[in-house]
Order: structure tokens, then sequence, then C-alpha cells
């Protein structure tokens, strides 16, 4: 299935390839976002190694030399092409050059370009550039995550991540931080923008989204996996952060 759409500067593409498909060294004259529908492959970028997976944003600038090998399945996805003056004009993507995203807010946005780009009518074209703008933002926002990922805000993330399995409590996490209550429930917000509530919450809601793209396992196992009490909630939750249901999100990577 291909799809395609001339907007704002920006190019949508919507491509399947095959298992056999493999680059051999090349470059980009624009950058691009690509949003991994089905399938998958690794590549090598500027050195760094990418596994491409269903339900992963991506960033690569351009002119980073690169090659790329799908996977036995072949991979589908959809690409936002950014002119590379476009790029420049962006201070905090000036030194980015490749990231990967797999959190709630970018895998929402990337899953409405996707919808509007497979069912278009006459407003997309103005959505579409929207919502490509913002994912720039969020891209952006990466190097901001780096420097977040310091000091005990990035230890109390890290430990979050870890225990996304089971309940923690504040007074867990201010053992883990080495400050106050107080003190991690102001800096915690702060500095990342949310409750530790919210952010565990939504690295569950993460991990079952990845479930949702590459597995089979059915909606409700999945939400009980993410802990929660039934498959109403999770739904629930999950619109509100992604914007669709669980089952929409998974047809719409598939097909």
């Amino acid at each position: 299935m291909h799809a395609r759409a001339d907007v704002g500067g920006f190019t949508f593409t919507h491509k399947s390839y095959t298992h056999d498909f493999a680059q051999t060294w090349h470059e980009h004259p624009a950058g691009s976002i690509d949003f991994v529908l089905d399938g998958g492959g690794e590549g090598v970028y500027h050195g760094r190694e990418v596994r491409s997976r269903p339900g992963l944003v991506e960033f690569f600038r351009d002119g980073v030399r690169h090659k790329f090998v799908s996977g036995a399945r072949g991979i589908r996805s959809m690409h936002v092409v950014i002119p590379a003056g476009m790029l420049r004009e962006i201070d905090g993507l000036r030194d980015l050059v490749v990231e990967e995203l797999d959190h709630t807010r970018a895998v929402g946005l990337a899953s409405r370009v996707l919808a509007e780009l497979t069912a278009p009518d006459r407003s997309s074209g103005l959505v579409m550039e929207s919502l490509a703008h913002e994912l720039l933002d969020e891209v952006s926002g990466a190097i901001g995550g780096a420097r977040r990922r310091s000091g005990w805000v990035g230890g109390v993330r890290d430990y979050l991540h870890d225990r996304r399995d089971r309940s923690v409590s504040l007074d867990e996490l201010s053992g883990v931080a080495g400050v106050s209550k107080g003190q991690l429930a102001r800096g915690f917000k702060g500095t990342v923008g949310m409750t530790t509530g919210e952010y565990h919450r939504r690295v569950r809601v993460a991990h079952a989204a990845r479930e949702l793209a590459e597995t089979d396992a059915t909606i409700a196992r999945v939400a009980r996996g993410a802990g929660f009490a039934d498959q109403a909630h999770f739904t629930r939750v999950f619109g509100e952060l992604y914007g669709v249901t669980p089952g929409v999100f998974r047809a719409s990577l598939r097909g």
C-alpha cells in the first residue's frame, strides 16, 4: 500500500517493503520522521545501530550516512519528509542526528497523521501539517529529555520504567531521589511536566502499545499485563493518551 501527500513543505508517504529489501550506504538530502507500522529491520546511522520495530517513531537528520536491511516480515512505515532548510531553522534540532521515540504523545501524533493520510478529506492537509510541526516539537524536546535524565529526576524516571509492572509509592521514590516527598513532587513535575504517578501510568500504557503492535495478545490480556483492572479502564486511558482506542491503534498499524 502506498499513499502520498505534499503539504506545507512536508511530504507524507506510506510505504511497504518486502523481506529482501536492503539499502547500501547512502544519504538523503532531507530529514524524516518515520512511524514503523509493521515488521521492522536494522540499520546503522552515523555509527549508531537502530532497530526499527512496530509502534516506534524515529527521527533521522538529512545528510546522515546510513544503511538499512528489513526483517523477515519486511517493513511497513509512514514517513514525514522534512526539508533540510526547515530543520536548520529549529534550534533544538541542529545537533540531533538520530532519535528514537516511543512515548505516548509522539506515537499518538504519528497515529493521527497516518489516519489523515490513509483517509483524507478537505481538512486533512491542514491537519497533517499542524501535526508534523507538533512532531518536530516532540523530537526537539528529546534533547531536553536527555538533559532531564541526569540527576535525581533521571534516577526516578529510570526507577519508574523498571517498575512499570507494579505499584510504586512516593515514600519509595523519595528514598531513590534522596529528597523529601515535597521536593520530589515539585521538582519532578517542574522538570518533566507531569506528576510521578502520571509518568508511571504513561510508561505502562506505552509498554502496552508496544505489546499491541508486536504481539497478537488480546486487548484484555494486554490491559491486565499493564496493570488495569479491566479492558474498559485501559481503553479509556489509552484513548486519552493516544487519541484512539487500542483496537483502532492496532488495526491502523496492521493496515
